[in-house]
């Protein structure tokens, strides 16, 4: 039993604990917070702490991924949170969604857990060991030469003034929708001849060097509209904003089905692997942060497969006419 002395300093010590957890909370959100008990109560906090250290495409797109898991952890605390609650989640979803959206649902699950242990508010994540699912490999959608033409033709003709413009852009940079559309002149160093990609979907800033053809197609709209902050706006100088109606309408007018505008970044990761180059270089001018998610644009189109076949033929029908053949069959054996 405890003396009265030895509970003291006990409760002391317990008292000592809760005002560093959270003086650690209140380090890493910035403010004065309350006490971290319930799953909803890590929603809200990690909602500001992700409004402060993430991109805001990145905050909009996790608050329906949150408010999916708020329904089945929401009520829960966090000390009440096991693994096989987690499990449980994943195999009711598995029912709705494909692997790939349920494994962004648990990388969002188990960085939020992570967060709850370092403000001190969890022992350890119970989601920890709980493994992604193995997912199928991600669609690749690139245009043959005839296709591409055709495209380039019918955003030409496409009553948005810069679809071409824009469509060039993405096939020679491989820059995403919501980079090329939150895109500033102030990324762009024509004489450099370099585009500094400032929220990338790693969050990180990536450095695009700009092609000889894509240059004057770049000085032309900057001469157009010199007054205009981003790279492409509107008349007035706003942003542009959505245009996959008239890319959606182009692609039919050039005959192109199931071909989405973020395809066009999958063309040009697919051109560099047929160009021959390797995943290494695919890699420093997609932004990926491994080589393996730019190993799979080093595919071989059939054209490459027929020329190969074809380069061996030539060489094996030069040697049936090579003077060997002409030599009796006892020596030439």
């Amino acid at each position: 039993m405890l003396s009265t002395g030895e509970t003291d300093k006990t409760r002391a010590l317990l008292k000592l604990g809760e005002i560093v957890k959270q003086a650690n909370l209140k380090d890493s959100l910035g403010s004065e917070t309350k006490p971290i008990n319930t799953f909803a109560e890590l929603e809200k906090e990690y909602n500001h702490y992700a409004e402060i250290n993430k991109a805001p495409t990145t905050v909009e797109r996790e608050k329906y991924t949150r408010r999916i898991l708020l329904r089945s952890f929401g009520k829960k605390k966090l000390s009440e949170i096991t693994r096989k609650d987690v499990d449980t989640h994943i195999q009711q979803r598995r029912r709705e969604l494909a692997p790939g959206s349920i494994n962004r649902e648990l990388s969002l699950l188990k960085n939020m857990l992570n967060m709850a242990v370092e403000w001190g508010c969890l022992e350890s994540n119970p989601a920890r060991k709980v493994k992604q699912l193995k997912e199928p490999p991600g669609r690749i959608k690139w245009l043959n030469d005839s296709e591409l033409e055709r495209l380039l033709d019918a955003c030409k003709l496409s009553t948005n003034p810069i679809l071409y413009q824009i469509v060039l852009t993405a096939l020679n940079t491989g820059m995403r929708k919501g980079e090329l559309q939150r895109l500033t002149w102030d990324d762009v160093d024509l004489t450099e001849r370099s585009i500094a990609v400032m929220q990338t979907k790693n969050n990180e800033v990536q450095h695009i060097p700009i092609s000889e053809d894509l240059l004057p197609v770049l000085k032309v709209l900057l001469n157009e509209n010199p007054h205009s902050h981003y790279v492409f706006s509107k008349p007035d100088g706003t942003a542009y904003g959505n245009w996959r109606r008239a890319f959606e309408t182009a692609c039919k007018q050039a005959g192109i089905k199931d071909f989405h505008f973020h395809d066009l970044r999958h063309c040009f990761g697919s051109y560099l692997g047929m160009a021959g180059y390797n995943s290494y270089t695919i890699m420093a001018l997609m932004g990926h942060k491994t080589s393996a998610m730019s190993a799979r644009y080093t595919h071989i189109s059939e054209v490459q497969l027929r020329a190969a076949v074809d380069d061996i033929g030539a060489k094996v029908v030069q040697h049936e006419s090579s003077p060997l053949n002409s030599l009796p069959s006892d020596v030439s054996s």
